[in-house]
């Protein structure tokens, strides 16, 4: 493309550049399907239909519960910021209990983090990581817990609890759909004032669910958003009026939160920091921090049950008005149970109480040795990978030197036409749209297609501008122009656009490459930070583009060279 490039040798070099831009587009797009079916299809190795005997608890609780009844009330979608500005009846229960900030695993989705809530477990634990999953989850809940202890339980919200949780019918269960464009709030807060009448439970959970519509229809610092909250608020209030007494604690969490566009999933602070209040006669007064999965231990020590199998977290204790020992020693024993069994799958071999006790003396504890674990393999693993991805970047260098060395013009240009692919596509993603790398940026999970199809879009219109970039800035790297012999160099000019092209995509697949090594294409025992693995998506859905955009970009450089004012001067050396 350079001097007087040899016409066949430049065809060559365009016919592969095409071809090349055209497989990647392809290994793109199938690797992005192929990752995000990883998570959507992601087998926990942490449960199973039948609970491991390590994680029977051989301790009984404490003989007596601290509280008669405990009321879980689940307000799906609601952001911390909004409990308290907007929500009196909370800030009053806050100030008789525990008020507790909690943070929510990703993907911060609803299924898996009720899952959360009732399990205490995790996504990579539980294995829910979608609003997709449509059978039985296997780690079981604090209500099958309750149930078998011969506990009074009763269960008030959506239908999919039935689904999720075994929730079957039965005159302590009000399961209605879930409410699209409706109210569901008042009636579900009837019907358990109605069910704790006629059969007083011992745990009544309770899902409100019209917080998180408000919150996908009109965004999560919408006045509709907080007109809604403000009448759950007052739902609320009826429901502890009508349950309060000294034996009563009430636990009132949040799943997520709601970004300003209305989206969850991700890992912004309104979306994964959500409220919990602890109100009640066994519950201290103050303030704490926590995760969501404390939430199930913390009610298992208050109802006097054991812990949920493959709950994998302590109680709350600060939250908790008595420090005896006696009162969390099931939770402890459970812990220590559940530590060995995670490290147990983690490294494929079992556990036991020596060398759980070996680990847990030289890592600070359980919890320090299953982290210790988790990082080793994780170490390994990344080791493991290295090699692939280092092939991976010196595919990329030694494509980029190549273009150099076939015209270190058509690279400066290529260099120029990446720079702008980056200034248009990132600037459309950060600065118009006010995108992230997030789930959070899916409104609503029918919203997936059309958000894919318009980052395909823009990624291609980016793609083709580069290319025009480079067309541009190609000719005045040259002393001289093409002129009459402009046939002559149209199979170099043709090149240019999948150099360009091929340049682009050799930026995003560093980025991709990191992530692979980082993380990997496959998920089989612990789910990748979803910040990253988001990013990377994103990134496979513009090499996807980009490498596609060849099939017009000759057009563009053909048309740029045609017209180039450089060009028409006709300034060539005969």
């Amino acid at each position: 493309m350079s001097g007087r490039p040899v016409a066949w040798f430049s065809w060559v070099m365009f016919a592969l550049g095409v071809v090349a831009c055209l497989g990647i587009a392809y290994g793109a797009y199938t690797l992005a399907n192929y990752s995000w079916a990883q998570v959507a299809d992601y087998k926990s190795p942490y449960v199973s239909s039948s609970v491991p005997a390590a994680l029977r608890s051989q301790t009984p609780p404490a003989s007596a519960a601290l509280s008669r009844r405990v009321v879980l009330i689940i307000v799906d979608g609601m952001r911390d910021d909004i409990s308290r500005s907007a929500m009196p009846t909370l800030n009053t229960l806050r100030t008789y209990g525990t008020d507790v900030s909690l943070a929510a695993p990703q993907p911060s989705l609803s299924h898996p983090n009720w899952t959360t809530i009732l399990t205490g477990a995790s996504q990579t634990i539980s294995g829910v990581t979608t609003n997709g999953n449509v059978s039985r989850v296997a780690a079981p809940t604090i209500m099958d817990v309750a149930r078998a202890a011969g506990r009074r339980v009763a269960v008030v919200g959506p239908s999919e609890f039935g689904v999720l949780y075994g929730v079957t019918a039965s005159p302590a269960v009000s399961l209605r759909p879930w409410p699209k464009g409706g109210y569901l709030s008042g009636t579900l807060v009837d019907d358990a004032l109605r069910i704790s009448r006629a059969t007083d439970p011992q745990l009544l959970v309770v899902h409100l669910p019209d917080l998180d519509e408000a919150g996908h229809a009109y965004g999560g610092t919408s006045a509709q958003y907080r007109e809604v909250a403000g009448k759950i608020d007052a739902e609320i209030a009826r429901l502890v009026a009508g349950l309060q007494a000294d034996s009563t604690t009430f636990v009132i969490v949040a799943d997520h939160g709601h970004t300003a566009s209305g989206g969850h999933g991700g890992w912004e602070s309104e979306v994964v920091s959500v409220p919990g209040i602890f109100s009640g006669g066994s519950i201290a007064l103050g303030k704490a921090t926590g995760s969501l999965d404390q939430v199930a231990p913390t009610i298992a020590v208050l109802a006097g049950l054991r812990m949920p199998a493959y709950a994998e977290s302590t109680a709350l204790r600060s939250v908790i008005s008595t420090s005896a020992e006696r009162v969390f020693a099931s939770e402890q024993a459970h812990h220590v149970a559940f530590a060995a069994h995670y490290s147990s799958v983690v490294l494929g071999g079992d556990v036991g109480p020596e060398m759980l006790a070996r680990g847990a003396a030289e890592h600070g504890g359980p919890d320090g040795y299953a982290a210790y674990v988790r990082g080793a393999r994780l170490a390994l693993e990344r080791q493991a990978r290295l090699p692939i991805s280092l092939i991976i970047v010196g595919a990329v260098v030694l494509v980029i030197a190549l273009i150099g060395v076939v015209s270190w013009r058509a690279l400066v240009a290529a260099l120029a036409g990446t720079a702008a692919y980056y200034a248009i596509y990132e600037g459309l993603f950060f600065g118009l749209h006010r995108y992230r790398w997030s789930l959070s940026v899916f409104n609503t999970e029918e919203q997936v297609g059309s958000f894919m199809n318009g980052r395909l879009l823009e990624a291609a219109i980016s793609a083709l501008v580069a290319v025009a970039v480079a067309a541009v800035v190609y000719p005045y790297l040259r002393r001289v122009g093409w002129g009459s012999r402009y046939r002559r160099y149209l199979p170099g000019w043709l090149a240019l656009a999948p150099a360009t092209l091929l340049v682009v995509l050799g930026t995003l697949a560093v980025q991709a490459a990191w992530f692979l090594w980082w993380w990997g294409a496959t998920i089989t025992w612990v789910l990748p930070d979803f910040k990253w693995a988001v990013k990377y998506d994103f990134d496979l859905v513009q090499m996807t583009a980009v490498g596609a955009a060849v099939v017009l970009a000759p057009i563009v450089t053909y048309l740029i060279g045609r017209y180039h004012p450089k060009v028409r001067a006709g300034r060539v050396a005969e």
